[in-house]
């Protein structure tokens, strides 16, 4: 795409425009790899990103890699216990220094042995010999910026200027006061999806618009006609009274700019972390908690956890199906539902907030 094209399908999507007379974003925004690129520049750059759960890294020594839109990033826990995220690429010929996740006294570069300890800073760099003007001080691990909220860690790869809690802080309070903190981790799902990241993210954020439609199993579990969107600066919230044992009194669906969702319903928690590989794909990954009484029996596990699989299998149908919609050449932009997609809309502005300080940086 050169670069007047670029700018033109950039400026497609007016985030001035009000909801009731706003355009979604062209159907570029979802295929082209430059536009891709520019959103690893920027979106998952300099926003705060789900990282890994506090319990994780809660004794020194302890670390998490993790990789976000082929950002290889480590959050650890330093020999006196402060928090720490470090980009996970070695300075010497950028390989990724740790994978997983456990507990070490070093970061060791597994392709040619330099060290770094947990703050960064290069401590060995072995058989350089009489390498020239060569400064340990300017081969340290670049800082990202790591914070704490609830029971979980948050980074950000490159300063963004806001704290997390300017961000989320109102969340967490409101989280809070369903005891969401108590919940225990119980597993991790994975499913990819053959769809941009942006499609599993517009598919939750339309407001219940799709789930009397796509979800029948769920859509009696809700009472659809108290079903609410709210709207803040860098989150949205979608909630509806419950109707089923599973979801309980109330189901809160909470998304946090760009790419996680915190589902509080019942005795369950799930997050789902939407992580870009391509353009056209997309892993999502969800980690389940439950209370104590629900952790106790095994049948209510495997309940919740088929009805989640239900829903997610029935949302990969249709994103996969609008992702070779807009592959068709037949389709470019549609409209907004005013009375259901205000979350989306928000996204999408947010989104171009974004695109617009990458391309101008």
């Amino acid at each position: 795409m050169g670069a007047g094209k670029f700018d033109e399908e950039l400026a497609k999507f007016d985030a001035g425009v009000p909801l009731e007379a706003a355009s979604t974003p062209p159907a570029s925004w979802y295929l082209d790899p430059e536009i891709y690129e520019l959103e690893r520049r920027s979106v998952f750059r300099r926003n705060w990103l789900y990282a890994c759960r506090a319990e994780q890294v809660a004794a020194p020594h302890a670390f998490v890699a993790l990789s976000i839109a082929e950002q290889p990033l480590l959050v650890l826990r330093n020999a006196v216990g402060e928090l720490r995220a470090l980009h996970n690429v070695c300075r010497h010929h950028a390989a990724e220094i740790c994978a997983g996740s456990g507990s070490v006294e070093r970061l060791v570069c597994p392709y040619h042995g330099w060290t770094y300890d947990l703050d960064g800073s290069l401590l060995k760099a072995p058989e350089l010999g009489a390498a020239r003007d060569f400064d340990r001080g300017h081969f340290a691990l670049p800082r990202a910026e790591v914070a704490r909220l609830g029971p979980f860690v948050f980074v950000s790869p490159t300063a963004c200027g806001r704290q997390l809690s300017s961000d989320f802080g109102a969340l967490d309070t409101r989280l809070s006061t369903t005891n969401y903190g108590a919940l225990r981790f119980y597993r991790r799902v994975e499913y990819e999806l053959e769809c941009n990241w942006k499609v599993f993210v517009d598919n939750y954020l339309d407001g219940g618009y799709h789930v009397e439609r796509l979800h029948h199993g769920l859509a009696s579990e809700l009472d659809l006609g108290t079903y609410r969107t709210e709207l803040f600066e860098r989150y949205s919230i979608q909630s509806s009274t419950g109707a089923s044992e599973r979801i309980g009194a109330t189901a809160l669906y909470a998304w946090l700019h760009p790419n996680v969702m915190f589902n509080r319903y019942g005795p369950v928690l799930d997050t789902n972390l939407v992580l870009p590989l391509s353009p056209s794909r997309t892993r999502v990954v969800i980690d389940y908690y439950f209370d104590d009484a629900t952790l106790a029996s095994p049948e209510l596990i495997a309940n919740a956890l088929n009805a989640s699989d239900r829903v997610q299998r029935e949302d990969i149908a249709i994103c996969e199906s609008v992702q070779r919609g807009l592959r068709s050449g037949s389709y470019d932009r549609g409209r907004y539902s005013v009375t259901r997609e205000a979350p989306m809309h928000h996204f999408h502005r947010l989104l171009a907030a974004d695109l617009a300080l990458g391309l101008a940086r």
